[in-house]
């Protein structure tokens, strides 16, 4: 018998979007958005920079993963949990929302459910 027969491999994969649910943490979260998301959006509008935003959304965005990751008790570090292109989908993501707040975010919803 081969050692490899006694361990099986561990999918590390998470089974849902992250960079959906943590822009839907962050806009649902009251804490966090009084504390973090509000404050740093108020930033923003007053900047025309786009570096500058940037320099306000990236650390927004990492305290909201390490606040996603202490409230849902996620075992992964938060550097861990999304990569930096994931990342800047959810920066644009947060700006797209920003500034077009027309749709609404709710928790998806089957095609097929009869309402």
């Amino acid at each position: 018998m081969r050692i490899d027969e006694f361990t099986k491999p561990v999918k590390d994969t998470t089974p849902y979007d992250v960079p959906s649910d943590v822009h839907f943490h962050m806009l649902n979260d009251d804490s966090f958005y009084r504390q973090h998301y509000l404050p740093c959006m108020e930033k923003i509008r007053s900047e025309r920079n786009e570096d500058i935003m940037q320099g306000h959304l990236m650390p927004m965005i990492d305290k909201c993963l390490n606040h996603y990751c202490i409230k849902y008790d996620i075992p992964k570090n938060p550097n861990e949990l999304m990569t930096a292109g994931e990342k800047s989908e959810l920066a644009s993501k947060v700006m797209d929302f920003e500034r077009n707040p027309k749709e609404k975010l709710d928790a998806p919803t089957p095609v097929d459910r009869i309402t």
